[in-house]
């Protein structure tokens, strides 16, 4: 029930008397909303009831939504539908059915609050996996990066909700934990050597140039395996990668060492992939071999791509320079390997010889400290 009419009321003190129009009306939660203005006529308290009615409808229409909105299964497949050209689909979909199986795959997107997220996040920082077998297992605990894989899938499909479907009204707080910096791998000159004369003696012929192509252009392992001859351009000394992780193309530059290998593994009308196989499964077994041989450990072929930006910043390129041969968006992840330029770091710090002059005798006072420092010692020695 809403009313619009006039108050009336004296100001304490005097006999004046004020009037004011307004409305008297009953929010949905039982309680009686009272608005009235002296400045406001007759219409401008019905134009203020209406309007309060509108918006109170407006939230009303809002809360039946939210209340009869998609489950988190019906948003994890609409969630699918729209990504399902995303390279790393099925990745998101076991990400989807543990989400599922932990907040329940009927639980309504406007249940999952912040605090349901955080109870989430500390069971899963509590949880232990095995790893091993029998007697020789050993607990861990999830990584950060286990426990924040979820939570970032399930904090982007809260804000499509809100942003593009308009199916929830916020989005609840969600935070990820911190994670290490990444693992950095690499070999050395004679490391490399000895791992290249290994795969030369393998059966798999392709190996030691997919190898060696890696080793020298930095590429990542699909993209040396999915490079075809229609995509190489000795002549200018490149390659285009079409099918990249970033979903950009990019071209790569050719050494010497690179440009070697493309010329032993071509001949006259080839076509189709360089490297004789697209799939890893081709490579894995007599690359596990070599390794063997080598003695090399904790080894992964992506680190070849580590091994060809190390030798980079060794040899005093550029940050920029890096972060294009490797085809990095952004600088963050190059940035990793500048540690390893401690001859390109020691001539910029070299750079302010000569600033100030060079003191090369001890000064009265610095003789003092040193005598003062040789008696205390004495005795304490002596204590």
């Amino acid at each position: 029930m809403a009313t619009v009419g006039q108050r009336t009321w004296r100001v304490p003190g005097t006999r004046t008397k004020r009037k004011a129009w307004g409305y008297t009306a009953q929010t949905p939660d039982g309680n009686q909303k009272r608005m009235y203005r002296t400045e406001w006529t007759k219409d401008d308290a019905e134009k203020a009831l209406a309007a309060w009615q509108l918006g109170v409808a407006e939230d009303n229409a809002k809360r039946a939504a939210e209340a009869d909105g998609p489950t988190l299964e019906e948003a994890a497949e609409r969630y699918l539908g729209l990504k399902s050209r995303k390279r790393s689909l099925a990745g998101d979909r076991r990400q989807l059915e543990h989400l599922k199986s932990a907040f329940g795959a009927t639980t309504l997107l406007t249940a999952i609050s912040a605090d349901r997220v955080s109870a989430y996040k500390a069971q899963r920082l509590a949880t232990v996996r095995k790893i091993g077998k029998d007697d020789n297992a050993v607990e861990r605990p999830l990584s950060a990066a286990a426990i924040n894989r979820p939570l970032a899938l399930l904090r982007h499909l809260l804000r499509l909700a809100y942003e593009e479907w308009g199916v929830i009204s916020h989005v609840p707080k969600i935070r990820t934990e911190k994670e290490p910096q990444g693992r950095l791998r690499w070999l050395t000159e004679n490391e490399a050597a000895n791992l290249l004369a290994a795969c030369r003696k393998s059966r798999n012929a392709a190996l030691a140039d997919l190898v060696e192509f890696a080793m020298f252009t930095g590429v990542r392992q699909g993209e040396a395996l999915g490079l075809t001859w229609d995509r190489v351009d000795r002549a200018r000394g490149a390659v285009r990668l079409e099918v990249t992780k970033s979903g950009l193309r990019r071209e790569v530059p050719l050494n010497s060492n690179a440009d070697a290998v493309l010329a032993r593994r071509w001949s006259e009308g080839a076509s189709g992939v360089v490297f004789g196989s697209r799939k890893w499964n081709s490579f894995r077994s007599a690359w596990e071999t070599a390794l063997c041989a080598t003695g090399i450990e904790d080894f992964r072929f992506h680190d070849l791509r580590h091994t060809f930006a190390s030798w980079l910043v060794q040899r005093g390129r550029t940050s920029k320079e890096i972060q294009t041969a490797l085809g990095h968006q952004t600088p963050a992840m190059t940035n990793r390997y500048t540690h390893l330029a401690p001859d390109h770091l020691r001539a910029a710090v070299a750079s302010l010889d000569g600033v100030l002059p060079l003191t090369s005798a001890t000064s009265p006072t610095q003789e003092s400290t040193q005598e003062m420092s040789a008696g205390a010692s004495t005795a304490i020695g002596a204590r």
